[in-house]
């Protein structure tokens, strides 16, 4: 697969060199308008972005499917209107461009001394590579910014000459970071995207009320060499037209957690301020690959002291349960874990009616669904779909058909045993292959791989081999 994805880097850099040639030719509110509407077909074909721009809406807006939907093709109209113009100002002068922006500056940035660098909070909204080109409006500042390089190898050399003959000094953050401290240290302005997931290094806490990786990287870098973290953003106030806020700093002296959640309110104020500009199609809120549950898994989990545990949006989780009635109270302690697994967990489990009071006297269930032997797959998956939107589900039983009832719901990610069958119902973990028919040690597994405590002592006649924390 990774093959065949880079054998497209060529044409496609053709493509964007086809389409770099065409801004050089084409007004700024053609390329503009020729953006939304390729924007706007975007919505209708590519369909695992809109799926996943609607999910991020109801997620961090609490909007209803109709209005996500709606304000979903707002953002692909949008976001391919500033794509698009984004080839056409790499182009203009920085006269020209000037005259299509607007700018608000905070005082305390007006006034601040020329040999006072700082970090600038960035985010991916509207045209964001506009924000390299400050450097013309601050000539007594140097600007520098910290990147991930593209996969497209030809097309990230392009990008990054352009923004060196904007005199923007670029930082690849896989080569570490000593560099950046020492360009801040000689003044610099260095530009931090901080709207993205972090992966697997990066700090768990709430960004709209839902738990997610987040980077620390902004805040630590500041504090490091003692400057101010100042939040930019860039808005499209109409045809071609954009504001630039360049904001008050934020909260200097604070350590980096704290530095980081004020960072996230001040992004969600400004998303929630121009939510259309926002890119709502990069998966923020993602669920990693294994070690989905944060107790076992390494993962840091931080509150700010203000925030109201209460009010923490839930990540809800669906169990399949097992059908056999003493198999099932083995599981028990299993569902505990998931529940426990983090702490915005909220678990329904799927079971056999017969089933259906055992699980509703475990504390640690939120929810159950309860279904009779007779129904078919496809009553079940609507019955699953009715109770809601899932963001994982976990198969305990090792058979085809609870694997096919999660599909046809649409859980969106699925762990359980391996895959025996030609359907891909789940991802495997490491450490589930050939796990026991049944009995503690398998699930035992499964709860590895999820990334939950152990609720099972090991069992040393069988395999102990455990999933190993992962990053999508």
């Amino acid at each position: 697969m990774r093959d065949a994805l880079k054998s497209l880097h060529l044409p496609g850099y053709g493509l964007y060199l086809g389409f770099t040639a065409m801004a050089r030719l084409v007004p700024l509110p053609v390329m503009f308008v020729l953006g939304q509407g390729l924007g706007t077909l975007g919505y209708f074909l590519l369909r695992k972005r809109r799926k996943l721009a609607v999910a991020n809406i109801r997620i961090a807006l609490g909007l209803d499917e109709p209005d996500s939907r709606e304000l979903a093709r707002r953002h692909f109209a949008t976001l391919g209107a500033n794509l698009l113009a984004m080839l056409k100002t790499a182009t203009m002068s920085d006269t020209q461009l000037w005259r299509h922006i607007t700018f608000a500056i905070a005082p305390e940035i007006a006034g601040s001394p020329d040999h006072k660098g700082c970090v600038a909070v960035l985010s991916h909204t509207s045209n964001w590579e506009l924000l390299g080109r400050l450097a013309g409006l601050f000539p007594r500042h140097q600007f520098g910014a910290i990147y991930q390089k593209l996969a497209n190898a030809r097309v990230n050399r392009h990008f990054n000459e352009s923004r060196a003959r904007q005199g923007v000094v670029l930082f690849d953050r896989q080569e570490g970071f000593w560099n950046a401290v020492s360009f801040l240290e000689s003044g610099g302005v260095l530009g931090v995207l901080a709207d993205q997931y972090a992966g697997v290094s990066g700090t768990w806490m709430p960004f709209f009320g839902r738990l997610t990786s987040t980077s620390t990287l902004a805040a630590a870098l500041a504090r490091r060499v003692g400057v101010e973290v100042v939040p930019v953003v860039i808005n499209t106030i109409g045809l071609a037209r954009w504001h630039v806020v360049i904001g008050s700093p934020l909260m200097p002296g604070n350590t980096p957690d704290l530095a980081t959640a004020a960072i996230n309110r001040e992004l969600e104020r400004q998303i929630t301020a121009c939510p259309a500009d926002w890119l709502w199609s990069h998966d923020r809120w993602k669920t990693p690959r294994f070690g989905f549950l944060l107790s076992a898994s390494n993962r840091r989990v931080f509150f700010p002291p203000a925030f109201d545990r209460s009010q923490l949006k839930p990540y809800r989780i669906l169990v399949r349960s097992v059908d056999d009635p003493a198999e099932a109270r083995l599981t028990v302690p299993a569902v505990r874990a998931i529940k426990r697994g983090r702490p915005d967990a909220h678990v329904t489990v799927v079971a056999v009616e017969s089933l259906a009071e055992l699980w509703r006297s475990v504390e640690e269930v939120d929810e159950v669904v309860a279904f009779s032997q007779d129904e078919s797959p496809w009553d079940v998956a609507k019955m699953i779909a009715r109770s809601g939107r899932f963001e994982v589900g976990i198969l305990l039983p090792d058979t085809l058909r609870p694997a096919g009832e999660m599909f046809l719901a649409g859980v969106p990610y699925r762990l359980g045993p391996p895959g025996r069958f030609p359907l891909s119902f789940w991802r495997n973990a490491p450490g589930l292959a050939d796990p026991e028919p049944a009995g503690a040690e398998r699930y035992r597994r499964i709860l590895a791989a999820a990334g939950a405590a152990n609720a099972f002592p090991s069992n040393p006649g069988s395999p102990t081999a455990l999933a190993e924390p992962d990053s999508m």
